[in-house]
């Protein structure tokens, strides 16, 4: 935990924040920091600065936060996901908001397991969020949204100039984000595309962009993808 992030809620009306659980026992045990200390700390969406420790005790920590500095920005990238087991759409929160993207979408896909929508994970997957944000040193939170369908995913993300299915080696010719471009990027979910899939996306104007021939866990396809996307974008 590079950032110590909490959310609005836990202002007091003293001014303080009283923050409970593992970033409470992350102070405590694995920054080894006492009463009087300063870290790094900062306010979800609104802005990062430094945090004075008023009491610390296991489980419970009382700071004292002043926030001067509205952070960075998030990066121009969506990272769309084929629906996914709940272990790794925690995996996949954590690391898009630890990289800074703007935006997650999950959606239905032809071989994945679309029970996975009413998992137990949506109930709590903001935590995952923070904590991807606090490793980053962000204090701002990617969006996220779930599809009921792809046809609703497409219509909704015509926005985006650029818009990338990544899959193993590409069919087509390839061609870079432009630096300044917004763009989305498509990963599939764990056991891949099938060819209608592959076919619908490119007639609904997506590229192909390959991984290369290696079979990639799709958290591991994420973080590969994003990568490639930003160094394009010179970002990284």
């Amino acid at each position: 935990m590079n950032l110590l992030l909490f959310e609005e809620s836990e202002l007091n009306s003293e001014g303080t924040a009283v923050i409970h659980g593992e970033r409470a026992e992350h102070l405590r045990k694995i920054l080894k920091a006492e009463p009087g200390d300063t870290v790094a700390m900062g306010l979800v969406d609104r802005g990062i600065g430094t945090g004075r420790i008023l009491s610390l005790e296991p489980g419970k920590a009382e700071l004292r936060p002043e926030i001067f500095s509205s952070g960075d920005a998030l990066y121009p990238l969506c990272l769309a996901v084929g629906m996914s087991r709940p272990i790794q759409i925690k995996r996949i929160l954590k690391t898009a908001a630890s990289m800074g993207v703007e935006e997650i979408r999950f959606i239905p896909t032809e071989l994945g397991e679309n029970s996975y929508q009413q998992a137990s994970i949506w109930d709590e997957y903001r935590r995952h969020l923070i904590e991807g944000a606090s490793q980053g040193g962000l204090c701002f939170l990617p969006r996220v949204i779930r599809h009921r369908s792809r046809e609703e995913f497409v219509e909704e993300t015509k926005e985006y100039p650029r818009r990338l299915l990544f899959d193993l080696e590409p069919k087509s010719p390839e061609s870079p984000l432009e630096q300044g471009q917004r763009g989305l990027l498509l990963i599939g979910s764990e056991r891949g595309w099938t060819r209608g899939e592959r076919e619908y996306y490119l007639e609904a104007g997506f590229d192909v962009r390959g991984l290369g021939r290696r079979i990639l866990t799709t958290e591991t396809a994420c973080t590969a993808a994003l990568a490639i996307s930003l160094r394009e974008l010179g970002l990284i």
